[in-house]
């Protein structure tokens, strides 16, 4: 069994962006899976390891790994069903991504960043009317958490830049005016 850390996923990840060999670290990374025991969870090693399969063109074994972490069920970051949804975009079965998002959608996230992740890949896949629903979603819900004062508020409110963005691109690219979000996104970077 072998302990890892989030810094040896940082730090292999790193050393990919170096070498651009993707393949490689995806194949590390699924070795790692299959031996890994505290530190971080199964699903999350399974989860790197399908981004780093998607980065390499290989969307069928990137999909079959986020199926490992989804059906792990540990501890992850984000939501693996939204990049199995991406996964399956690219794999021409966008039924089926669809379905996936419909699923995350019903369960009413409450981490921003699966806004962010939806958004994206629904922009990325030629849906800017979704990715602008689900971009300003995760800005309302960064929102219902800083009037609510919750905890996870200061992690939320590092997703509120990248929400904004995402949602100015979208709203552009479908001929919407500007509204009050543009001018919250002006105002945070002014003071950024």
């Amino acid at each position: 069994m072998t302990h890892v850390t989030e810094d040896d996923l940082d730090d292999l990840e790193f050393d990919t962006l170096r070498t651009g060999d993707h393949a490689s670290a995806a194949r590390r990374l699924s070795e790692l899976a299959a031996s890994v025991s505290g530190g971080v969870s199964r699903a999350k090693v399974l989860l790197r390891a399908g981004e780093q399969w998607q980065h390499a063109g290989d969307h069928a074994k990137a999909a079959e790994l986020y199926r490992q972490a989804i059906e792990d069920g540990g501890e992850t970051y984000g939501d693996p069903r939204a990049y199995l949804a991406d996964a399956l975009f690219e794999l021409d079965r966008a039924d089926e991504a669809r379905d996936l998002i419909e699923q995350i959608r019903a369960d009413e996230p409450r981490d921003p960043e699966v806004y962010r992740t939806v958004a994206e890949v629904l922009y990325a896949h030629g849906d800017p009317e979704g990715a602008h629903d689900w971009a300003t979603a995760g800005v309302e819900l960064v929102l219902a958490l800083r009037e609510r004062g919750e905890e996870d508020v200061e992690i939320a409110e590092d997703s509120l830049e990248g929400l904004l963005r995402l949602r100015y691109r979208t709203r552009v690219d479908l001929g919407r005016p500007e509204d009050d979000y543009d001018a919250m996104l002006d105002d945070l970077l002014k003071t950024s």
